[in-house]
């Protein structure tokens, strides 16, 4: 069984690390998942030597200036810092020799890294920091609680370093001005039709090939897993069993969500498996002026203003609300709270947390904030954000209509970790006429349940 276990565990984690694309109430921060009161974690015995605290995360995510603030502040303690490979963090999981804090996403698989054992109940930390206070955090931050059940509730098992509501759209006023189209009010969000209708028309075509796209997205504009649950909470609709234990994706309004993508790549509006643009995502077409769109939260604005041919016209880009459903509420949430978890496996549990707060609070934060790459965790960093350019003024104020509506979590399942694996595997074949949605989405819902069934077996 233990093998078992291990193996499945190294491919959802291959797969969770691989996913990019709003806390509920605070629970008991004294209780496990299990219920039980939480223990102290173990601290490896006390040496003469610098104890090393490895860590996973994205290129620059952390710069080697901060390490050496961080290392001369904190003698005893050095930081390795390793860039994330889904291949190599999966083997080190299973064999045990993971690094101590690890890159996770509140919004996609922490609570498959708390089911699993992975994640350290930091609780017993938080309770005698003089650094990270709750009363400091946004209520993203509540994405990293789960109590085996609820996520939002229980024990917190890490943070957000940054977030942003994910769903909003980036534009290029040069672009819509080539196009002959008017960029809408962003006071009102646009319905998904009319972002399908919007994106239509902003596609310009050359000679039988696409010299403008109308919308991109962070990969490719097809079906997209978040983006289907986003309009899915602004229907008020959900897939998942209340046990976790089945999914249902053959409900109508899925198949709406989903045949409006199946269009958009019949209409070319952006990078697509038909198309096979060769651009490596969403962020460069619209950087190199060639998408007048891009679905992306407020991260997106410190890419804009930190690039040196978009800095000298600003003024050509703005950002506009999440979509919302025909007649539907409206949701802005985030799609990933990225941050880290510690491992609970760590040798070196209390230097991990020193880390921990640093990247959190210290100066990575800090830089963060200011450089405008997504909403701090923490109220206190709210006025370091950008706030100087016009560009900047628009980007926050809309920023902050769209907190209103950020507190409603995207609906997941932590034994489900490689859904948009599966979404693309039944849905990509209808691309190319090759095979009919209805049997798609019934072959997609057998088969993510199969695999909710296995990861639930393995974790007993």
């Amino acid at each position: 069984m233990k093998k078992r276990i291990l193996t499945s565990l190294a491919a959802i984690i291959a797969t969770c690390v691989l996913i990019t694309g709003c806390g509920a109430s605070t629970g008991n921060g004294n209780e496990n998942q299990g219920g039980k009161t939480a223990e102290e974690p173990t601290t490896a015995p006390k040496t003469n030597e610098p104890v090393t605290i490895r860590v996973a995360l994205n290129k620059g995510e952390v710069s080697d200036d901060e390490v050496k603030e961080f290392e001369t502040n904190n003698p005893g303690i050095k930081i390795k810092l390793e860039e994330l490979n889904p291949q190599k963090l999966a083997a080190q999981i299973a064999t045990n020799d993971a690094p101590d804090l690890i890159r996770a996403q509140g919004a996609v698989d922490l609570t498959s890294y708390v089911v699993k054992g992975l994640a350290l109940d930091l609780t017993p930390y938080l309770q005698k920091s003089q650094v990270l206070k709750e009363d400091d955090f946004l209520p993203p931050v509540n994405l990293f609680r789960f109590d085996g059940k609820v996520q939002g509730q229980g024990p917190l098992y890490g943070m957000p370093k940054d977030w942003s509501p994910d769903f909003t759209i980036f534009y290029n006023k040069t672009l819509f001005d080539a196009a002959g189209v008017k960029v809408p009010d962003s006071k009102t969000p646009l319905t998904w039709n009319e972002l399908m209708e919007l994106g239509k028309k902003l596609t310009l075509t050359e000679d039988g090939k696409v010299k403008q796209y109308g919308l991109a997205l962070g990969s490719k504009t097809q079906a997209d897993l978040p983006s289907i649950m986003l309009d899915l909470a602004s229907k008020g609709v959900k897939v998942f069993s209340e046990d976790m234990k089945t999914v249902d994706f053959t409900k109508p309004e899925v198949k709406e969500a989903v045949s409006m993508w199946v269009d958009a790549v019949k209409n070319n509006l952006g990078k697509n498996d038909v198309n096979q643009d060769p651009a490596t995502w969403g962020g460069d077409l619209f950087m190199n002026n060639k998408a007048a769109m891009i679905m992306a939260g407020y991260w997106f604005s410190g890419m804009i203003r930190g690039d040196e041919k978009m800095k000298t016209h600003l003024d050509d880009f703005g950002m506009l609300a999440a979509p919302i459903a025909e007649n539907g509420d409206r949701v802005s949430p985030t799609g990933a709270a990225t941050g880290f978890i510690i491992s609970k496996n760590t040798k070196n549990p209390d230097q991990a947390w020193n880390v921990f707060e640093y990247i959190m609070a210290g100066t990575p934060a800090k830089n963060r904030a200011s450089g405008g790459w997504g909403v701090p965790a923490l109220k206190s960093l709210i006025p370091l954000m950008p706030q100087v350019t016009d560009f900047d003024k628009r980007v926050y104020n809309q920023l902050q209509e769209e907190l209103k509506y950020s507190n409603v979590p995207l609906e997941s399942n932590p034994f489900l970790l490689n859904g948009q694996t599966l979404l693309d595997k039944y849905v990509t074949p209808v691309y190319f006429g090759k095979a009919d949605l209805d049997d798609a989405l019934n072959e997609l819902t057998k088969n993510m349940n199969l695999i909710i069934q296995e990861n639930m077996n393995a974790t007993q």
